[in-house]
């Protein structure tokens, strides 16, 4: 799981750098701020390519990662709406029963 306040890094940096440092393990949730709101379409659909090939199966993105390229990632990650959604206060993420957005991102 990768935990994140503002991602001026790069979501597909940290999870690279994490999955050498750490181990290569699949990424069950990327949760927080990831710093997406200014990327064209074009290096959001590549960001979303490299997830997928980290094996990304959940996905708030909160704080600083923009309302429409967590679609954008929804969509191209082929994820359903229940794990892939816009972060609100309170949200939580309990492996093995995922996501809870409350009412606000249902």
């Amino acid at each position: 799981m990768l935990l994140a306040g503002c991602g001026h890094a790069g979501i597909v940096n940290t999870v690279e750098y994490a999955r050498k440092t750490a181990r290569p393990a699949p990424l069950h949730a990327a949760i927080g701020g990831f710093h997406l709101f200014p990327l064209d379409d074009k290096r959001l659909d590549w960001t979303a390519d490299r997830l997928r090939d980290a094996g990304l199966e959940n996905f708030v993105g909160a704080h600083c990662t923009g309302i429409e390229p967590v679609y954008r990632l929804r969509t191209r990650l082929g994820l359903p709406r229940e794990r892939a959604v816009v972060g609100a206060v309170g949200a939580s993420f309990e492996l093995g029963k995922g996501i809870d957005p409350l009412n606000v991102a249902r």
